[in-house]
C-alpha cells in the first residue's frame, strides 16, 4: 500500500510542476514589481511626482518589463527546491522546466512590451539632487542655490571649493543645472564656471542599493536591455537566448543534488545563478566587442553570449547525469 502511494505521488509531480510554475512566477512577478515601483519613484521621481495610485498603475507595466526575467529565473529556483525534495525522472523534469519557463519568459515579454510602451519610464531631473537652500556636495566642491525652476535654471548659488588655494567661497547670480545617468552637471554665469560629478541626495539614501545589489541590478538591466534589443530587432536571435539563458538555469538544479549538504546546495545554486548574470554582462560588454573583432558574421557575435551559456548547460547536464545521483536528498534525509 505504501508503495502504490509513492508511486502514485511520483505520477502526479510532472503533472502539478507546470502549475506550481506558474504560481510562483505570477507571485513572483507581483512582488518584484510592486517593489521595482517602489525604488524607481524614491531614486528618481520622489523629487517631481506624488506616490499615488495613478503612479503606480502607470509604472506597473514597466516594472514587470524589467523584472520579468529575473522572476522567471526565482521561479525555476523555487521549483527545483521542490523537484529535489520530490524527485521524479531528471530528463522530464528538465523538460517540464524548460517548456513551461520558455512559454512564459517569451509570450510574457511579446505581451508586456504591448503594456510597457504605454508606461512611463523613470526619468531623472535637477530637482532629485538640488532643493533649494540646502547643500550638496558635488566631487570635491559644495553647493547651494535659492531657488531652482523645472527646466533647471538656478537663482542665487553660492560654492565652496575646496580644491582652490584661496577665495574657496564664490557666489554666482544664476546658472542651470542638468542630469544624466546619475551625473549631475552645473554651469555657472558670469563668471562660467562648470561643475560635473556622481551627486547623490540625502532623502533617497533609503532607496539606494548596496554595492553588492548595485551590480546585480545592473547586470539585470544588461540582460534585459539585450533581451529586449533582440525581442525587437529579430525574433529568431530572441527565441534562441531565451532558450539558452533557460537551459542553464533549468541544467543547474543539478546543483540541489551535489552533495549530502542541501543548505549548502541551495547556496551554491543561488551563487550559480548571481554568476550567471555577471557572466552575461561580461560576455556582452568585454568579450563580444572582441569576439567582433575576429568573426565577421554580425549575427554570430549577437549570439555569442547565448552561445557561451547553452555551451555552460550542456556541461552541467553531463556532470549530472554522470556523477549526480537523481535522489541525493531522499536518500539523506533517509539516512
Amino acid at each position: 500500500m505504501k508503495s502504490f502511494v509513492l508511486r502514485s505521488a511520483t505520477v502526479k509531480e510532472p503533472l502539478k510542476a507546470p502549475f506550481i510554475f506558474l504560481f510562483i512566477l505570477l507571485c513572483a512577478t507581483l512582488i518584484l514589481s510592486a517593489l521595482n515601483v517602489l525604488y524607481t519613484w524614491g531614486m528618481y521621481d520622489s523629487a517631481t511626482r506624488a506616490f499615488s495610485l495613478a503612479y503606480v498603475v502607470q509604472r506597473f507595466p514597466r516594472s514587470m518589463s524589467e523584472t520579468f526575467i529575473p522572476s522567471v529565473v526565482l521561479s525555476i529556483v523555487l521549483l527545483g527546491l521542490r523537484m529535489a525534495r520530490r524527485p521524479f525522472s531528471r530528463f522530464l523534469g528538465l523538460v517540464i522546466v524548460l517548456v513551461v519557463s520558455y512559454a512564459a519568459l517569451v509570450n510574457g515579454m511579446i505581451w508586456i512590451r504591448a503594456l510597457s510602451a504605454k508606461s512611463q519610464g523613470a526619468t531623472e531631473v535637477p530637482r532629485q539632487y538640488i532643493q533649494p537652500s540646502t547643500f550638496i556636495r558635488i566631487g570635491d566642491s559644495v553647493l547651494s542655490a535659492r531657488s531652482l525652476t523645472d527646466d533647471g535654471t538656478l537663482q542665487g548659488i553660492l560654492l565652496y571649493d575646496r580644491a582652490r588655494a584661496e577665495n574657496r567661497l564664490s557666489v554666482y547670480p544664476a546658472g542651470s543645472a542638468s542630469s544624466r545617468a546619475g551625473v549631475l552637471t552645473v554651469t555657472t554665469r558670469r563668471p562660467q564656471v562648470t561643475l560635473s560629478g556622481s551627486a547623490a541626495p540625502s532623502w533617497t539614501g533609503v532607496f539606494a542599493a548596496d554595492r553588492f545589489t548595485d551590480l546585480f541590478l545592473r547586470d539585470v538591466r544588461t540582460l534585459t536591455a539585450d533581451f529586449e534589443k533582440l525581442r525587437d530587432g529579430s525574433l529568431g536571435e530572441f527565441f534562441a537566448a531565451c532558450l539558452a539563458l533557460l537551459f542553464l538555469c533549468t541544467a543547474s538544479l543539478a546543483l540541489l543534488r551535489l552533495t549530502r549538504w542541501p543548505l549548502a546546495n541551495i547556496m551554491l545554486l543561488v551563487i550559480a545563478v548571481r554568476g550567471y548574470f555577471s557572466l552575461y554582462h561580461l560576455l556582452a560588454t568585454t568579450i563580444a566587442p572582441q569576439v567582433a573583432a575576429a568573426v565577421t558574421d554580425p549575427f554570430l557575435v549577437r549570439l555569442f553570449p547565448s552561445a557561451a551559456l547553452a555551451a555552460l548547460g550542456v556541461i552541467l547536464i553531463l556532470v549530472d547525469i554522470l556523477f549526480i545521483p537523481a535522489d541525493r536528498w531522499t536518500k539523506t534525509e533517509a539516512a
